[in-house]
């Protein structure tokens, strides 16, 4: 094989490469999709279990009474999410943070609170959220490291290994700290809004249909709010952490296209170049 076959062949070899990894239409799409089945088994659903005459479904508090319609609504979430983990057998940082959130969530459905104690209990997510964040900042542990592989999804070991290397560069730290500064406003201002919006629609006694009625309603207020605050805040901290992360590289591939894990490739062959350059 001549030098030039041997070159047209490896090209050749790239290109399919390349065309085996999934088009930005398709990763779209795929993302779109999942965006749907959250919002349905993380919202719809459990506001159609609290309040179904709207939707002219059978009130299961007949059958589970209202306390376990309430529990049923709060569980579901944690199960969608616990079931969507396993099922793609992911377990990354960004995985076990959902998980926690998940679980904390549905252990606090349990609580047979009303008034001041469950507005407080509304807000209490984003509370500890707040809290995470200042401690992993003090600790020089920003959240968003854990958070931002839930963006770039790393999909084999050696692309998990290659992103760490590419967080640990002080540009990408500092890029990660603002980040999560930008997370914990985020959840101080949901935190705040869940409070005020459960304190002025959940008024009457726990244990009531009418009392699950209004908690669908406060939490149909609070959750389109949650979204544009997620897509807002958390866009634009995973913007300046990509932002930080591709000068590094000189590169402009976004994470699902091949070409970023080959910049994040060089660039850690040419930090291991530099360190044994160092040793010697």
């Amino acid at each position: 094989m001549t030098e030039q076959q041997a070159e047209q062949r490896q090209a050749g070899q790239q290109a399919g490469a390349v065309r085996g990894q999934p088009s930005g239409r398709r990763v779209a799409w795929s993302r779109l999709l999942k965006f749907g089945s959250d919002v349905l088994f993380t919202f719809v659903l459990p506001y159609a279990l609290l309040n179904p005459r709207p939707f002219g479904l059978p009130d299961l508090s007949s059958a589970l009474g209202t306390y376990g319609v309430y529990v049923l609504a709060g569980l579901l979430p944690t199960i969608y999410i616990v079931w969507d983990t396993a099922r793609h057998r992911v377990l990354n940082p960004f995985a076990i943070f959902l998980l926690a959130g998940a679980l904390s969530g549905a252990a606090v459905s349990f609580l047979k609170l009303d008034g001041v104690a469950f507005a407080l209990k509304d807000a209490l997510h984003s509370g500890l959220l707040v809290l995470i964040c200042l401690i992993s900042l003090a600790v020089r542990r920003p959240l968003f490291e854990f958070l931002f592989y839930g963006v770039v999804a790393p999909e084999t070991p050696q692309q998990s290994r290659l992103l760490k290397v590419a967080l640990a560069f002080p540009p990408v730290r500092r890029a990660l700290a603002r980040a999560t500064w930008l997370v914990a406003l985020k959840a101080l201002l949901l935190g705040v809004a869940s409070y005020l919006v459960a304190l002025h629609f959940v008024t009457l006694p726990f244990g009531s249909a009418a009392f699950n009625a209004q908690v669908a309603t406060a939490h149909a207020i609070t959750f389109p709010l949650a979204l544009i605050l997620d897509a807002i805040f958390y866009g634009l901290a995973a913007w300046l952490t990509l932002q930080a992360t591709q000068r590094l590289t000189g590169g402009r591939a976004w994470p699902w296209e091949q070409g970023f894990w080959h910049e994040l490739s060089a660039l850690n062959e040419q930090h291991s170049h530099h360190e044994q350059s160092n040793a010697d």
